[in-house]
């Protein structure tokens, strides 16, 4: 994100430097710049954090310097180009690939993207930043609720994983969650089948678990649904895997 952050202010600069035909250009240059190059003129005390922001990005030249001249002889700004550059010397996760190229529902996608940074909200965390007074797990209320317990730990959750891996036919018992991020990485690896379905049901079901565990908290009656966590899931990777037409022979095997 830091790095898009960068490429859309550079994309701002090259605007500014080609002195485009905008009304917000053409008050930069009179007001801002006094008619000065964009390279060398100073940055006034009173000017606003986002200019500030922008000119601020003079400093990236000497990292995408070629990038920027071969995008002027061409007259177009490629962000992609950019972001390639910059992100060479950014650093990267191993877990990556699982995030960009899931087809699961972006709600699920995010909620994932929370559980790898462990930003999920759990009251593990809640208690720790004093939002909380007990931490007790919200689905079997025997152990403290943090991300390790409420995804894998839980007999509640241990029996939905189980039944969801059994569905697309893998075949493995989740461990510690931390392991079992070694184990995802690993076989969400590839452009087949199974890591595009693997890729969905671990999305899918890491949401299905968070939103069951909210319901739980926040509706009296949610009692009555835990018999439902897993079709729901199911639904949902269906659903989502069926949006690529080459799987849907396959798709249509698990569900018979």
């Amino acid at each position: 994100m830091e790095v898009w952050n960068r490429v859309t202010m550079l994309r701002c600069l090259w605007i500014i430097s080609l002195k485009m035909d905008s009304l917000w250009v053409k008050w930069v240059h009179t007001v801002y710049l006094k008619h000065e190059s964009v390279w060398t003129a100073k940055i006034p005390s009173t000017a606003t954090w986002i200019f500030k922001d922008i000119m601020a990005r003079r400093e990236d030249m000497n990292q995408i310097g070629n990038c920027w001249n071969n995008m002027q002889s061409r007259g177009k700004f490629s962000m992609k180009l950019i972001y390639d550059q910059l992100s060479k010397d950014a650093d990267t996760v191993d877990w990556s690939h699982i995030i960009q190229h899931n087809a699961a529902r972006p709600r699920a996608v995010i909620c994932l993207w929370l559980v790898f940074h462990s930003r999920l909200a759990t009251k593990s965390r809640l208690k720790r930043l004093g939002l909380l007074q007990e931490d007790q797990c919200s689905l079997c209320t025997e152990h403290e609720e943090d991300i390790d317990h409420l995804l894998v730990d839980c007999s509640v959750t241990k029996h939905v994983w189980k039944e969801v891996l059994d569905w697309i036919e893998v075949k493995h018992q989740p461990g510690q969650w931390q392991e079992e991020k070694k184990w995802i990485v690993q076989n969400t690896k590839g452009k087949g089948f199974h890591p595009h379905m693997l890729k969905i049901a671990i999305a899918e079901t890491v949401y299905g678990i968070w939103m069951y565990r909210n319901k739980r908290i926040f509706d009296s009656g949610a009692n009555e649904e835990a018999n439902r966590i897993v079709p729901k899931i199911i639904d949902s990777i269906v659903y989502r895997g069926w949006l690529k037409a080459k799987y849907r022979k396959r798709i249509g095997l698990l569900m018979m």
